[in-house]
């Protein structure tokens, strides 16, 4: 201890060292006998930025040309305080029930990431002529109507990591949306990048957000907007379509990025036009394809299912229905007119919200929007939102039961091919074992009248059949996990394979041994001139006894070396034991 630190402390009077025991006890006797309940920063954080439902009311409604733009806020009644943040160019799914249909759709945010910071969303809706959805929102939605939504999805925003700083946009139609909310970031400062928007519409009464986009132009530096009409030719605006000759007249020179939303037809267009320009493929981005329609004009449809309708056996975790199908539509198109709740966002196949299990029949899933992984086409999963019946099917939705039963027979499976392989092993060695050391016992004349190769193969072959037909009767690696359990041992330890392998071990060993030994000792009685023949039992003990210990060691450990890679063959578990930490299986 430092001088000035001893007198500092000789410095404090000793009756405030003696009030602080009562004052912690005074503390502790207040406090209240529940555990205090923290949570986090990292989970609240979490649970702002992603939450699974908000729930809202709708506030304000203006009519567009086309469209109607709803301004959304939080509904504390049921629980939703504030809405969560968002990236420019993200959507949410809404929930929707039209009759007897329940159904979502994804709708991009058109307001600025900064309007969800002050309390409100703003989806634009543009009524589409034969849109099932859309037309429901526009004659449906009121001020004051409560709705339920998802948390911000979707990844056509502005990253500086992989992004161009310079973006060239090109948007059709109501594609407009992910933009009018970029440009209102820059705007206000949330995004460090440019964008040059080329808007492309019929006409200029179509164009939504007119006066808005303009004055953003005219505010902000960063911001220009082009826009293109295919069929009005007037001063001020381009004429035509989003071409690579027009989109290199107003790109930068400069590296650039190109981010596209618009109707289905646009992107079949634009990419092709885009593909001419030479860019790197990061540097060309989409937003989410939309829901596809009518997957069996497409050429690669099979032509046998076209203008079908199949049957459809959906597994759901409370029983199983049958519904209709008809090859045109998707199968979550299928589930949601049926009125049975399946999950869904972007209905494009990108996000794999709604991935779920295929357990028989055929669909068609069109190359434009595959975006499965290689394991779950191989392992027969699908995205219901744009996976087409081409067959009867059956489907497995928010459960997997059919999975899971099928991973419990294939493990069973595995198991027992470990044990029979492991058997044959070590029966083999045991047989060879055992010959070794009874022809060490016999004497020469005897010897001379056994083969040695005669011997060890019959031997072999006996204690193979024995210790394959043990396995299959006594359940050695289901008391070897037990075992291993009881001491809270775990694969891939090293503790766990000494406890698993020790019934397996000893069971083939006492058994194998018992059996050979008699059949080695008999023969050799049988050799032995009556008049000088001792007791088989006389004989045969000693033997069994001098063969047993041995024959459990040489088991044991071979057991433990061979054992973790038998099971890495069969494919039943990871890494040989010890070559890397255990633990308990997680669920």
């Amino acid at each position: 201890m430092s001088e000035e630190l001893r007198k500092a402390l000789e410095a404090v009077p000793a009756e405030d060292f003696a009030r602080i025991v009562p004052q912690r006890r005074a503390h502790i006797e207040a406090a209240p006998d529940a555990e205090p309940v923290y949570e986090y920063q990292t989970n609240r954080v979490a649970k702002a930025l992603h939450p699974e439902k908000q729930y809202v009311t709708i506030a304000k409604i203006v009519d567009r040309p086309g469209a109607k733009s709803y301004t959304l806020l939080p509904d504390p009644s049921r629980g939703t305080e504030s809405l969560a943040y968002f990236r420019a160019g993200q959507y949410v799914s809404v929930d929707l029930e039209i009759g007897g249909s329940i159904l979502t759709r994804a709708y991009t945010l058109s307001c600025s990431p900064g309007d969800a910071l002050r309390g409100s969303y703003t989806l634009t809706i543009k009524r589409n002529q034969d849109g099932f959805a859309s037309n429901f929102i526009h004659d449906n939605w009121k001020e004051g109507m409560k709705l339920s939504i998802s948390g911000p999805d979707g990844d056509l925003n502005y990253e500086p990591l992989r992004d161009a700083k310079q973006i060239v946009g090109l948007a059709g139609g109501s594609g407009i949306t992910p933009f009018f909310s970029l440009a209102n970031a820059i705007s206000e400062g949330i995004e460090d990048c440019s964008l040059t928007l080329l808007y492309g519409c019929r006409s200029e009464s179509e164009i939504v957000y007119r006066e808005e986009l303009d004055a953003l132009a005219a505010a902000c530096e960063k911001f220009r907007v082009v826009y293109v009409l295919s069929d009005e030719e007037k001063p001020g605006f381009e004429h035509g379509f989003l071409t690579a000759e027009l989109i290199g007249k107003y790109a930068p020179a400069e590296d650039y990025s190109i981010f596209m939303c618009g109707p289905q037809a646009m992107y079949r267009f634009c990419d092709g036009e885009v593909e001419k320009l030479g860019l790197p493929r990061r540097r060309v981005r989409h937003e989410a394809y939309g829901e596809y329609h009518n997957a069996d004009r497409d050429d690669g449809f099979p032509q046998d299912a076209v203008g079908k309708t199949f049957q459809l056996t959906v597994e759901l975790p409370d029983g199983q229905r049958v519904i209709p199908a008809k090859s045109g539509e998707s199968l979550l198109v299928a589930l949601e007119r049926a009125g049975i709740r399946a999950p869904s966002k972007c209905r494009s196949g990108e996000c794999g919200f709604c991935r779920s299990r295929l357990g028989r029949g055929s669909v068609y899933v069109p190359s434009v929007i595959e975006y499965r992984r290689g394991a779950d086409k191989k392992d027969g999963y699908v995205h219901p939102c744009c996976s087409f019946p081409t067959s009867d099917c059956q489907i497995f939705v928010n459960c997997d039961k059919g999975e899971v039963e099928r991973k419990v027979k294939d493990m069973k499976k595995k198991e027992k091919s470990v044990s029979v392989i492991m058997a044959v092993i070590l029966s083999a060695v045991m047989g060879a074992l055992a010959t070794a050391l009874v022809r060490k016992s016999l004497n020469p004349q005897m010897l001379a009248s056994i083969p040695a190769a005669g011997m060890y193969v019959s031997n072999i072959l006996e204690s193979i059949a024995v210790g394959v037909l043990m396995v299959l009767i006594a359940p050695f690696g289901k008391w070897g996990k037990a075992l291993a359990a009881k001491n809270n041992a775990f694969p891939p330890s090293m503790k766990f394979t000494l406890l698993n392998s020790l019934p397996l071990a000893v069971g083939n060993s006492v058994v194998v041994s018992f059996i050979v030994s008699l059949i080695n000792t008999a023969q050799a009685h049988a050799k032995i001139p009556p008049q000088a023949a001792p007791p088989l039992l006389a004989m045969w003990l000693p033997s069994w006894a001098k063969l047993l210990i041995p024959s459990i060691l040489v088991s044991y450990v071979l057991a433990v070396l061979i054992s973790p890679f038998v099971v890495q063959a069969v494919g039943l578990g990871g890494p040989p034991a010890g070559a890397g930490p255990g633990g308990p299986p997680q669920s």
